[in-house]
Order: C-alpha cells, then sequence, then structure tokens
C-alpha cells in the first residue's frame, strides 16, 4: 500500500507519474484477479465433477444418490401372462378361524 506522503510525492510529480501509478497498480488488480478466476474455475469444475457422480457411474451406494432426478427402471425378466391373480375360480380356500381362548 502506498502511503499518505508516498501519493503525495507522485501527486507533486505531475499528471504522467499519477496516470502511470495508476496504471501499474489496475495490471497488478487484473493480475490477481486472473489467478483467482482460474482457482475458482478448477474447484468448480471438481465440485460439479463430484455431483455429478452417482451409484450408475461410480462405486457409490445407491442410497447417495440424493440429487438424483429420476431413479433407473427396473430390468426385470418377468412377462405378462395375461391370468388374473389370486386362486382358481370355485376352489373353497381355508380360513384359519379366531378361537375364544388363544395360547
Amino acid at each position: 500500500m502506498l502511503t499518505r506522503e508516498e501519493i503525495f510525492v507522485i501527486y507533486e510529480a505531475g499528471p504522467e507519474a499519477v496516470i502511470s501509478v495508476i496504471q501499474r497498480l489496475e495490471n497488478i488488480i487484473e493480475e490477481e484477479q486472473a489467478v483467482r478466476i482460474a482457482e475458482l474455475e478448477e474447484r468448480v469444475k471438481i465440485v460439479e465433477a463430484r455431483l455429478n457422480q452417482n451409484s450408475q457411474n461410480s462405486s457409490k451406494p445407491p442410497s447417495t444418490d440424493v440429487f438424483c432426478s429420476e431413479k433407473p427402471k427396473p430390468k426385470s425378466s418377468r412377462t405378462i401372462s395375461g391370468k388374473k391373480a389370486g386362486g382358481q375360480k370355485g376352489h373353497p380356500g381355508k380360513t384359519l378361524e379366531m378361537v375364544e381362548n388363544p395360547d
């Protein structure tokens, strides 16, 4: 940082000295910003790569898939037979009746 006295010396040197100092300060600021932007872009890439991982493309368990918008469809080998569910018509069936004194 420039002290008050240093700034006053530059001011007394004239407009060209002031312009020169301001341009040097702008260059330093631009270089620091470029370095900081590069660091932040690298961090964003790392975070995005981590967020794009799920149980399908990494060794993570499916229970950690919190940001998945849709779950994968089950891959069942069962085929539809067209029959109704349940027992056959006319079969009497058996039901265990309730008793007065259960054990």
